[in-house]
């Protein structure tokens, strides 16, 4: 979740988008065609969090969000559809999550144009198995779950619930949208490879968050997000680089009638033994462009018999284009304490974050502040 807007994009079109689509709905078709043979059962599962928090800063009004997720999985003899739905409750305008955006990853995760909660499905597509055991997913998808991605700090209803630890700061994900993953599974000193091709808006990044905007391939100004990384494991470390790029038109900071695409590269590192987990995520994108230059992340999680203890903290540098006060960097810190509730089928989850914004100016100035948020997370799996 990258929560540094960028400069607005281009209006310019793109054909590239055009044929990318072209082949996505080629796909789909394909999907449909082939899975119509030994269908079996559907399996289903999801959850349902609650989180309060309250922050320091008398401007930041205490708030309580609450969301909703179902997958349903069908399988067929030659691969899987996967049905994601959603919903959320509408975050208070003038509530912990507006001045603070890091501090709550799971606040509004869907929203309408106006900014109320609503549900709806995130993902729909079909995964494609062949024998040797790679996999291409079409349809509706979310790029941000397959590249950069750690196994203690990728989840913000069961472990950390600060945004700087699901995702890295400086990748310019799109929403849900329509796109395609391949993923070839790694042998030997081969490494697990993993490409997406997608759309470079997603549904909350449209205008009227809707699915006839998604659908409509003609609109000006869109481009493709392209992505891929190799993952290699190696006992208890395993290791993540990869490179991204947009080719949507960005404004470049400053100057007049200048125009760039937001491109970057990343890495994770995990480690693992008995109780202990480590991650380490790192990441640099187009300083002309991104207003998240770099970015650093450390997070360590312990198991008890008793429950999950995890503390991280992050570091995001802004671009000297985008600064609008002395801070050149934020920062974000998350300790809590996991608890097994309902044998183990619910938690609850106390936490105490430290984050520093800084002022950013993109479309007008952010201010720059600094806040101690405590909270508490309800998560049940059904």
């Amino acid at each position: 979740m990258n929560v540094y807007p960028n400069k607005p994009r281009s209006t310019r079109p793109h054909s590239i988008g055009l044929h990318t689509h072209a082949m996505f709905l080629a796909l789909l078709t394909v999907a449909f065609a082939y899975s119509d043979v030994s269908v079996g059962e559907v399996n289903w599962e999801g959850g349902v969090t609650a989180v309060f928090q309250h922050a320091d800063d008398s401007r930041a009004a205490s708030e309580l969000t609450t969301s909703a997720d179902v997958f349903a999985k069908l399988e067929t003899k030659g691969g899987e559809w996967l049905l994601y739905i959603e919903g959320s409750t509408t975050p208070k305008s003038n509530g912990v999550s507006a001045y603070y955006p890091t501090v709550n990853g799971d606040a509004g995760s869907v929203l309408t144009e106006d900014g109320e909660g609503r549900v709806q499905i995130s993902e729909f597509n079909y995964t494609f198995r062949s024998e040797n055991d790679s996999t291409l997913m079409v349809g509706l998808i979310d790029p941000s779950a397959w590249l950069d991605r750690g196994r203690i700090a990728n989840d913000e209803n069961q472990q950390f619930l600060n945004g700087s630890f699901v995702n890295n700061a400086t990748i310019e994900f799109p929403d849900y949208t329509l796109g395609v993953i391949y993923r070839a599974p790694g042998q030997g000193r081969r490494p697990e490879i993993t490409m997406v091709v997608s759309g470079s808006d997603g549904i909350s990044n449209l205008p009227d968050r809707s699915y006839q905007n998604l659908l409509d391939f003609n609109v000006d100004g869109r481009g493709v997000f392209l992505g891929a990384g190799a993952n290699w494991l190696t006992g208890a470390s395993s290791w993540r680089i990869g490179a991204w790029v947009r080719t949507d038109d960005h404004a470049v900071a400053d100057i007049d009638n200048e125009e760039d695409k937001d491109y970057g590269v990343y890495a994770v590192y995990g480690w693992e033994s008995g109780a202990n987990a480590l991650n380490v995520r790192a990441g640099l994108a187009n300083p002309d462009v991104a207003v998240a230059r770099d970015f650093l992340a450390v997070a360590y999680q312990r198991k008890f018999r008793f429950g999950q203890f995890g503390i991280g903290a992050a570091r995001t540098s802004i671009s000297s284009r985008f600064r609008a006060g002395e801070r050149d960097s934020a920062f974000d810190s998350e300790i809590y304490f996991r608890i097994p509730v309902f044998d183990e089928a619910g938690h609850v989850t106390p936490s105490i974050q430290y984050v520093e914004v800084p002022s950013v100016d993109v479309n007008g100035t952010v201010p720059g502040s600094t806040a101690v948020v405590s909270g508490v997370r309800f998560h049940y799996s059904f």
